[in-house]
């Protein structure tokens, strides 16, 4: 079972409460609270079979509206991802499937809403928010990524992309001397 580390800059508002959500792929469950602004939050996941987030704390009092208009709402967006230290790219961030649960005021107005909203952009109701992979993380990760890519020249190279790939495991004592010059 791989355990990686999640970093997720986000940046939320706050109508009543913080926005709050839960990590569905860890035994715990930990809590993760996202204050109003830019934040970066920090987790592990160690499932083979992608990430699961709850976001369970927004209630409809949360959306805060004042002579018709929103004035303030708990909701957010995900700027950046990385895993593992390494950022990821803007794919991932949009390749997650959102399971919303809106609020019955809101499916009375809007009866059609979806209930799976692929590629989001921002959080506005509870819900789950997934992104599927299986087996190894990174495996997943590479293949998805070269599946996105136009990778010239390979008929001159068919090895080319896995010779990119790389590991750090035979260059310990090199990092670890970079990231001394870079007092870390």
């Amino acid at each position: 079972m791989s355990n990686v580390k999640f970093a997720f800059e986000t940046h939320s508002t706050t109508g009543l409460t913080d926005p709050q959500f839960k990590v569905l792929t860890n035994a715990n469950h930990s809590v993760i609270t996202m204050p109003a602004g830019t934040n970066v939050i920090e987790f592990f996941s160690n499932s083979d079979n992608g990430l699961r987030l709850d976001f369970f704390s927004k209630t409809e009092n949360d959306t805060v509206i004042i002579n018709g208009v929103i004035e303030r709402d708990t909701q957010f967006h995900i700027e950046a991802v990385w895993c593992d230290g390494i950022r990821l790219e803007q794919w991932f961030v949009h390749h997650a499937i959102y399971y919303p649960r809106y609020f019955a005021g809101f499916l009375e107005q809007f009866s059609d809403s979806v209930s799976e909203i692929t590629a989001p952009y921002q959080f506005n109701f509870p819900g789950i928010i997934s992104w599927n992979w299986t087996g190894d993380f990174w495996d997943w990760y590479f293949k998805e990524k070269n599946s996105r890519e136009v990778i010239n020249f390979m008929d001159n190279d068919p090895d080319r992309i896995w010779k990119f790939r790389g590991s750090l495991d035979s260059c310990e004592d090199i990092v670890v001397k970079i990231k001394k010059l870079m007092d870390i």
